[in-house]
């Protein structure tokens, strides 16, 4: 959260019930607003891709590929370049794959993130770990609950994909 004025540096007022905080110098009012992110449960047959995070938070976790979007990025485009960087693939996947959208906080100052989660297919190249993927894994709907999971709504993510199959 802002603590001074991004506009005029002056320190803004504390924020009020619906997390706007006033600056009493130049007028604005900044919000704190969840940061959107895309996540992909990729399927093949029965079994998904999932991710291994290999930095904080949450590092050795398990998670799906996907992350942070850019601002005015298509949720789909951004989607389809987070997978590419951390996985070095091409995938399948459309609005009408879409599945989930999960608010959670994220790190350690708890900033909240909006995870919009998707169904996808893997079209192109073999999937590595990049970026700041630890590791891969196949998994199958039996095991996901004996997964250590960064946050819970990815592997509801993947139970729900794996249920529509591919």
């Amino acid at each position: 959260p802002f603590h001074f004025c991004p506009a005029c540096a002056s320190e803004l007022d504390p924020p009020d019930e619906e997390s706007g905080a006033r600056c009493p110098s130049c007028g604005r009012v900044w919000y704190r607003n969840a940061a959107p992110t895309a996540g992909a449960a990729l399927i093949a047959g029965d079994r998904a891709l999932v991710t291994i995070r290999g930095r904080d938070p949450k590092r050795g976790q398990i998670d799906v590929p996907g992350g942070f979007l850019k601002p005015h990025e298509d949720p789909l485009v951004g989607l389809r370049r987070e997978v590419a960087e951390e996985l070095g693939v091409e995938i399948d996947v459309s609005y009408r794959d879409f599945i989930q959208a999960a608010p959670h906080t994220y790190g350690d100052e708890g900033d909240w993130v909006l995870a919009l989660g998707f169904k996808a297919r893997l079209v192109g190249g073999e999937p590595r770990p990049a970026d700041d993927v630890g590791g891969i894994r196949w998994v199958a709907g039996e095991e996901l609950d004996g997964l250590d999971w960064a946050w819970s709504h990815d592997r509801e993510l993947v139970r729900k994909a794996l249920r529509d199959g591919d």
